[in-house]
């Protein structure tokens, strides 16, 4: 376990794209939760509906599209982080 350990700080400290990966995926999440936002504001006064559920009808699959863009983001980010990681790894013989 100490041997992973040392390691892992090895990797991390020789390839810091693994952190830029992981943290362009939490800035590209944040910034599709704003533009989200935005998006479901600028649509109510289009939607002139009194009903509740009518309303969320509406906005609902609007929500859904955003959040599997956040789900991919987070995802293609893990899988470039893991890429980085391992060609780290097999670069320094580990």
């Amino acid at each position: 376990m100490k041997a992973f350990f040392l390691n892992l700080t090895h990797i991390l400290e020789k390839n810091p794209k693994i952190y830029w990966c992981v943290i362009v995926g939490i800035a590209l999440c944040s910034v599709l939760y704003v533009v989200e936002v935005v998006h479901i504001q600028n649509l109510l006064p289009d939607v002139k509906v009194q009903d509740s559920s009518a309303l969320r009808a509406t906005i609902d699959p609007i929500a859904q599209r955003y959040s599997w863009a956040r789900i991919t983001v987070i995802i293609v980010a893990i899988i470039a982080a893991n890429f980085q990681y391992f060609k780290t790894k097999k670069e320094l013989h580990l």
